[in-house]
């Protein structure tokens, strides 16, 4: 299984960072370009997407591709099998349901 890439507005991308990480130590790697505010989680297989403001995402954990952002303001940011960090300026398109039921 392949590791976690972080990339888009970054000074250095990462291609095969850990499945299981803290999410602020694979952004301090990758190191977010000033104006970049959200980072676009995918989750492999069923093409689910979650755009987190990066101040919430770098509370983040994870644990073998899945993950949890504690006192996150939706359940929906806890996104299984985690394959891509997309960093980008500004919210972008997501799955996450405008009303989440949690």
């Amino acid at each position: 299984m392949s590791g976690i890439v972080v990339d888009g507005e970054v000074d250095r991308p990462v291609q095969d960072g850990p499945r299981s990480a803290a999410v602020a130590d694979l952004l301090d790697r990758a190191a977010p370009r000033p104006g970049a505010d959200h980072g676009t989680v995918h989750a492999g297989g069923d093409a689910y997407r979650a755009s987190i403001p990066l101040a919430d995402l770098r509370r983040g954990e994870l644990d073998g591709g899945r993950l949890t952002i504690p006192g996150g303001r939706t359940l929906c940011w806890n996104v299984k099998d985690v394959v891509r960090i997309e960093v980008t300026r500004g919210k972008q398109p997501d799955s996450v349901p405008e009303n989440p039921p949690h």
